[in-house]
């Protein structure tokens, strides 16, 4: 028999724990559920040019034909690329079938190898129809869809004969391919979902046993179911942190779910970061020559202007196009991308979100209670402007976890790694440089020097980067970007946008109709 930790307070051990329990069950639930259903859905297969060509870069089981994100699972590229559906359509009734494309850009629909509906071409979101006489059964389906750039999107939906209106076909009448391959993936396409919902289901099921344990006094054997989680979870700290990330958690999942079929992920500066990911891991350098379309540069018109806010290149020393966006963001999600495809930027932006959430609740204890801590850093969670950028692959979000926890640490005694996170933070965005000698004052004097020591190793590989890249350690990529005037390359300094009055800048950015705090959070 073991005696483990007592927690002070057996009903609020049991409630907390409890309430754990049941967030943790509701990740592991909507994960499962998340899965295509086995033998249902279509092959789909990712190309990284608009005809469908060559060897594709991803393939595999979809629950039905749609675009509704950058919609390249393959390499999270947004222009020039081709998906390809294939599969069997199951027609629950013989007579004319119509079926209506609505895209942007082209498609175009195949079934039993007829064309059905041509909706090719680059053109904004438009619609066209077409008919075929099916029998009942199964038919081979297959649907080519085409991105240029710009927004994406694909819809398919049909009726029957005299029906009036047309609706979504329904998941259940896909069927994968049959050639062997997509049942292997369709098996692996899953995998990831079910070790992680098996995992927090397992910790679901601990926390509910600790928190027997604490409410009812009882010793708990050591061979007992989880037992090793118990051990995990002795410091009461660590478990309201994972509490706090757990409670927001189901709702940041459900936030995703509700807005991937129909809003797009890489908006604003999301696609420069998600290309730079793309090239580290297909070309291995942070060069963007060939993931950028440079006839928008080097062929424009004498009318074409192009400013620091719409571009997304700094030239470098040799004239390499290199990011304008700092490149720590890329480097860290690039194994969760290499691991998932596009999908993976998105459980990357998740885990740095459920991260700032479980820092901001260490940070808070530092001036309350621990429940006082957990209630307000998942109050903090919970807010419009988290739960929105749930759904996204944003340098805000990686940052602000690491200002969080850098602070977190930085006054718990933590200096080493409170430096390396502060400085992780600057590099992410520019302006959090400020908070590192701020942060050195709120510590404590003995631990000043580590923390510079924690940072220094980030900062010279940051500098080293700017070296390397642009010829000084002080030079960043927003003091070379590439920009077009009148037709004609040039370089611009974001330094020089900083050209307004103190007061003048400060009261437009909290109040300005469009731009400010206040309008805009």
């Amino acid at each position: 028999m073991v005696t483990l930790p007592k927690w002070t307070g057996k009903r609020y051990a049991l409630a907390t724990g409890s309430l754990a329990a049941a967030a943790l069950a509701a990740v592991a639930f909507a994960l499962y559920a998340a899965r295509a259903e086995r033998g249902r859905g279509l092959l789909a297969r990712y190309y990284d040019n608009p005809e469908c060509s060559g060897h594709e870069r991803l393939s595999l089981i979809v629950p039905s034909p749609k675009i509704t994100l950058d919609g390249n699972y393959g390499s999270s590229r947004q222009f020039d690329y081709c998906v390809r559906y294939r599969g069997k359509l199951v027609v629950p009734a013989a007579g004319i079938w119509h079926f209506q494309l609505d895209s942007d850009d082209g498609s175009v629909l195949f079934v039993d190898g007829r064309r059905v509906v041509y909706n090719r071409g680059v053109h904004p979101r438009a619609a066209r129809q077409g008919a075929v006489q099916l029998a009942a059964g199964e038919h081979d389906f297959r649907l080519d869809y085409f991105q240029s750039v710009g927004d994406a999107f694909l819809r398919v939906r049909w009726k029957a004969a005299g029906k009036s209106s047309f609706e979504t076909i329904p998941s259940s009448a896909f069927r994968p391919a049959g050639d062997g391959a997509a049942a292997r993936m369709d098996a692996g396409a899953g995998i990831a979902y079910i070790v992680l919902g098996s995992a927090l289901a397992a910790a679901a099921v601990g926390l509910f046993l600790l928190a027997l344990r604490a409410g009812s006094g009882r010793k708990l054997h050591p061979r007992e179911a989880l037992s090793a989680f118990t051990r995990i979870c002795t410091s009461k700290p660590l478990c309201m942190d994972l509490i706090a990330a757990a409670i927001c958690a189901p709702f940041y999942l459900q936030h995703v779910h509700a807005r991937f079929q129909t809003d797009p992920l890489f908006v604003g500066d999301a696609p420069y970061y998600a290309n730079v990911v793309v090239s580290l891991l297909r070309d291995g350098d942070f060069d963007q020559g060939n993931q950028t379309d440079r006839s928008i540069f080097e062929a424009a018109s004498p009318a074409t202007n192009i400013d620091m806010g719409r571009s997304n290149i700094a030239l470098g020393r040799d004239g390499t196009w290199y990011p304008k966006h700092p490149v720590l963001m890329p480097i860290l999600s690039l194994p969760w991308y290499a691991a998932f495809g596009g999908l993976g930027l998105i459980w990357f932006n998740l885990a740095a979100l459920l991260a700032a959430v479980a820092a901001m609740r260490r940070l808070a204890r530092q001036c309350c209670s621990e429940g006082a801590a957990l209630v307000a850093a998942v109050l903090v969670g919970l807010m419009p402007l988290f739960v929105t950028y749930s759904y996204s692959y944003s340098a805000d979000v990686l940052a602000t976890a690491c200002v969080a926890a850098g602070l977190a640490f930085a006054v718990e005694r933590h200096p080493l790694p409170g430096g390396m996170l502060l400085a992780a933070a600057a590099w992410l965005k520019l302006p959090n440089i400020g908070l590192l000698p701020l942060a050195l004052v709120a510590c404590r004097r003995e631990h000043r020097l580590r923390m510079v020591l924690g940072a220094l190793p980030v900062l010279a590989l940051f500098g080293a980067l700017n070296w390397y890249m642009f010829g000084a350690p002080w030079v960043t990529s927003y003091s070379r970007v590439l920009v077009v005037k009148a037709g004609k390359l040039a370089v611009a300094d974001h330094m020089h946008a900083f050209n307004r009055p103190f007061w003048e800048g400060f009261e437009l950015q909290l109040f300005h109709p469009s731009l400010g705090l206040f309008a805009c959070a």
